[in-house]
């Protein structure tokens, strides 16, 4: 299931255009947002599953573009992800019982 993004979250959304367009993600997860007081979205995080050959250029292409909002991406590969999101203390696992997923599907 994906998340509706609404006008509060267009920044999440500008991020996770960047995303597809550069990484043709597999999944993409929103992990964690932060809000000020008056509902105004601070900073948020994203993970992505997809395949790469270089994990720092990817980032730098993702982030290529300057964002209204701060954003981070944490990213995996499928075979890590899969890998890694049965075990409670790694990271992937959070993600998958915290997260939202915004695009593709859990396999």
């Amino acid at each position: 299931m994906t998340m509706i993004l609404d006008e509060r979250h267009g920044a999440v959304k500008d991020v996770l255009a960047q995303v597809i367009s550069v990484a043709k993600p597999e999944a993409v997860f929103l992990y964690h947002c932060k809000h000020d007081p008056d509902g105004e979205l601070n900073s948020f995080k994203l993970c992505v599953i997809c395949d790469y050959e270089d994990k720092r250029r990817l980032i730098t292409e993702i982030f290529d573009v300057v964002f209204d909002v701060p954003a981070t991406a944490v990213i995996y590969t499928r075979e890590q992800f899969k890998e890694l999101r049965d075990d409670k203390a790694a990271f992937a696992n959070r993600v998958c019982t915290k997260g939202t997923m915004l695009y593709g599907s859990e396999k």
